[in-house]
């Protein structure tokens, strides 16, 4: 369980904040569950048929693993993210941003700021510590990128694009072109 210290700080979030932090754990069991069999037969081999000399034959699914596996696929990418320290944790951002936590995460509630899952742990893009892109700014494109998911969020603030004369929205801001970046971020999030 959890104690009486930990509890207390879940009771002192907000119901958004709180709901967040639910349906992330959520998310996290499921995928997990997905992946671990706990010494069982997996789902796919119980249902199987064995033909001829033992070997099984797996049954056509009609599932969609490739959630799954893509997560999988991407987990160490995404960790040389945190490793490259492109990807950082919230006491670092909060304390960069000279903000307290809760601060933080009335940004992240409010779209201003964006979080990624690395595994079990979200984290927060660096570049909102830079010194080289106006804060307000980043955090007005980021808002126009609405409910995207944080993976999609840094997509497009780190792939170069053809209407950015190709480079990213991120060296496109720090050279003054708000309003391109703001058309192609309104674009992207309409996709």
């Amino acid at each position: 369980m959890l104690g009486p210290e930990k509890a207390k700080a879940l009771l002192a979030l907000s119901d958004a904040q709180l709901g967040s932090l639910f349906k992330l754990g959520i998310s996290q069991v499921i995928d997990f569950a997905e992946l671990v069999t706990f010494g069982r037969e997996a789902p796919a081999d119980r249902n199987a048929k064995r033909a001829g000399r033992g070997k099984l034959i797996a049954p056509q699914t009609t599932g969609n693993s490739a959630p799954v596996e893509f997560k999988r696929h991407a987990l160490p990418a995404r960790q040389a993210l945190v490793d490259s320290s492109q990807l950082l944790p919230a006491a670092t951002i909060w304390k960069g941003l000279e903000v307290t936590r809760q601060a933080l995460n009335r940004a992240v509630t409010t779209g201003r700021i964006f979080t990624v899952d690395v595994g079990a742990t979200r984290y927060y893009p660096a570049f909102y510590l830079a010194g080289d892109v106006d804060r307000k700014t980043l955090a007005k494109v980021t808002q126009l990128l609405g409910s995207l998911p944080g993976w999609s969020k840094w997509q497009f603030f780190t792939t170069p694009k053809a209407s950015l004369g190709n480079i990213t929205p991120l060296k496109a801001l720090s050279r003054g072109k708000v309003e391109q970046v703001a058309k192609a971020a309104a674009a992207f999030a309409e996709r």
